[in-house]
Formats: C-alpha cells, structure tokens, sequence
C-alpha cells in the first residue's frame, strides 16, 4: 500500500534530497545540503509543500507543489514539481498517487489551475488531463510547458 506524507514529517529528506540532487537539482545549482534544507521547509499551508510516497515505511517517491519552477516564467503559479519515483518502484502506481496528491493539495489550496513542464513525459502528464501550452527552457535544453485546470 502506498502512503503520502509530508516529507519534512518523516525522516526520508535527505534520502528524497539526493535523488532530487542527482536528477535535476544540481542542475539548477543546488547544493545537496542546499536541497535537503529546503524540502525540510517545503511544509507550509501554501506552496511549497514537499511530499513523499512510502511503501512499507521506505521512501518510494516525491512530489512537490511549489510557488516557481521555470526562471523563464515567474509569472506561473502554482506548480507540480520533482515528480520522482525510485527506480525498483516504478510502474506501480506511485507516481500516479503522487500526482493525484499535489493535485488535490493545489485544489485544497483554492488554486485555479496548475503548471508543470517535462522535456521526457510529456505523454504520462497528459494522461492526467494536463495541456500542451508551448516550449521553453530549461537547463540548457528544451521543455513543454503544461497546463492542469482545477
């Protein structure tokens, strides 16, 4: 059975923190210690709140609703973030549970809509309903950015 938590309530953050590291966040500069201090704050009623799948007690996954994800669109609020399920786990339904998690945070929260972007999924985020707005960039490279109506 998977269970999602707030990630600062358990004790999986720097766990969390280094797949987060070595996927994308070194990417945008952060330091692992960097990263582990943020998601340990990402808790707060509003964005950003940082959460974590456990399977059996064990960290399975993450997912993030945040306040900013791309510099070139300040303008976007808010989004779903760092979606990442742990290699072993994949294709059971953890990212699908996580997903639906943020999206019932973002709604909880009273937000109208909510922004991702993928330069590798672009078919599993429209899957949940998610709309193609266009193509931006990140990290040196190209990005879809995305759309969900609340």
């Amino acid at each position: 059975m998977i269970g999602i938590r707030v990630l600062a309530e358990t004790p999986h953050a720097a766990t969390v923190a280094s797949w987060l590291h070595a996927e994308w966040w070194a990417q945008e500069g952060w330091s692992l210690d960097g990263t582990i201090g943020f998601l340990r704050a990402a808790v707060g009623p509003a964005a950003p709140v940082s959460f974590v799948a456990e399977v059996d007690g064990c960290p399975a996954g993450h997912a993030m609703l945040d306040v900013d994800d791309l510099k070139t669109r300040p303008d976007l609020t808010p989004w779903m973030v760092s979606v990442l399920v742990a290699p072993a786990l994949r294709g059971r339904g953890v990212g699908r549970a996580l997903a639906h998690h943020v999206v019932a945070a973002a709604r909880a929260r009273g937000y109208p809509m909510l922004w991702a972007h993928t330069s590798t999924a672009l078919e599993y985020w429209k899957r949940f309903g998610f709309i193609e707005i266009g193509s931006e960039r990140w990290a040196g490279g190209p990005t879809t950015l995305l759309r969900l109506d609340l």
